[in-house]
């Protein structure tokens, strides 16, 4: 596995997770100094501290189609190395960052060998994904439909991925390519306690990172506020993760001080141990965002293992709507309508919901990695499916 060095990781990581990979696969790390670290020291003066929005806009202002552009070099040097040292039957390259993606279809030219590449997100039409300028859109959108126009063997976790590559290029051939959604590991859910927090409350948890543009909790915020007194006493909001916002000045704005609790990032194993404690979960993508359609988060899969009630504050025509409504899972609420909310809150307080979690060991990882190993036979055993 090669994989880049920790200097130029700047997602709060996770060192309990290392520890399921130790032993099972050699993991070779490729250093680069953090190119971002130039872009700081110049906009330091004008960066808000907190904006963690303008100072993804300001790398993707400088680096398309993402700042490890600069890593492809030595990774590239370092692959050519480890072929020569090594016989290889394929290669599985994963994406993000993007520039990976490139250098897939770079190597899908040079190469006997099958290149695989798996798509964990959308590229252009990812919803997270920041464009400065109609000029970096379209620019990215250049190397993303070039860089996909030669990948052979392609994986992607979004059926609607695949629906805008059908769109957007001549001769794209779907039958390429494999949908392998996200998923859970089932080891993570094994030995966990049935206790909830046993604070009298009705436990409502959003896991994950809150963005400025995308999925801020204003619409919870604002249900909260607007229920009765007597209700709200009854209901706490609960944050697992990081933000890019400033969420303690949210709280204290509709004065929901003793209605939120702010957890902060937690390993892994601790998270799910406390997602297991609640009593519903919600996710959020704005449907004012015409790519929120795209998408759905991993931690969605999790909410679904814990099979309890999950509302989803998404648009009702998209990716993520259609999962919770193929597993009976949840209900399906579009951000804007802030009385549903309030209703169906009211009515899990009152009353707790019996969803049906229909077919969820679909997307186990065992399942998923039986899926890959399908892809992986089929690259290295048969004709490249386009020629």
């Amino acid at each position: 596995m090669l994989t880049s060095s920790d200097d130029i990781v700047t997602l709060t990581q996770d060192k309990t997770m290392y520890s399921e990979i130790n032993g099972l696969a050699e993991v070779k790390r490729i250093p680069l100094t953090n190119p971002a670290d130039h872009s700081k020291s110049i906009f330091s003066s004008i960066m808000p501290r907190k904006s963690g929005f303008f100072q993804r806009w300001i790398s993707a202002f400088f680096y398309i189609p993402d700042i490890r552009i600069k890593w492809l070099e030595p990774l590239k040097q370092a692959l050519m190395e480890e072929l020569a040292r090594q016989e290889y039957d394929c290669l599985l390259i994963t994406s993000p960052p993007y520039s990976l993606a490139m250098i897939a279809s770079q190597l899908t030219m040079e190469l006997s060998i099958p290149i695989i590449l798996d798509m964990r997100d959308p590229w252009t039409s990812n919803p997270y994904k920041i464009h400065p300028t109609f000029y970096h859109y379209r620019k990215d959108l250049k190397l993303e439909l070039t860089s996909i126009t030669r990948i052979r063997y392609g994986v992607s976790a979004y059926q609607t991925l695949i629906r805008y590559y059908e769109k957007h290029i001549q001769n794209f051939n779907p039958g390429a390519w494999t949908v392998i959604p996200n998923g859970y590991d089932e080891d993570d859910f094994n030995g966990l306690r049935k206790d909830g927090f046993n604070n009298n409350k009705f436990n409502l948890a959003f896991s994950g990172t809150f963005y400025s543009h995308i999925n801020k909790p204003t619409p919870v915020f604002k249900a909260l506020s607007r229920l009765a007194p007597e209700l709200r006493e009854k209901i706490l909001f609960h944050h697992i993760g990081n933000t890019q916002i400033d969420l303690q000045k949210m709280v204290s704005k509709f004065g929901l001080q003793d209605h939120v609790r702010l957890w902060g990032y937690l390993p892994h194993k601790t998270c799910i141990e406390n997602l297991n404690k609640m009593d519903a979960f919600c996710f959020i993508l704005d449907d004012k965002n015409k790519y929120s359609r795209n998408t759905i988060g991993g931690k969605v899969y999790e909410y679904l293992r814990l099979k309890k009630p999950i509302m989803a504050l998404v648009p009702a025509d998209g990716e993520a709507a259609e999962l919770i409504n193929k597993t009976k899972s949840g209900v399906v609420i579009s951000p804007k309508d802030i009385q549903h909310i309030c209703e169906t809150l009211k009515t899990w307080v009152k009353k707790p919901v019996d969803y049906k979690y229909s077919g969820i060991e679909a997307y186990s990882r065992e399942k998923q990695a039986l899926q890959f190993l399908e892809v992986i036979n089929r690259a290295c055993d048969k004709k490249p499916v386009i020629s």
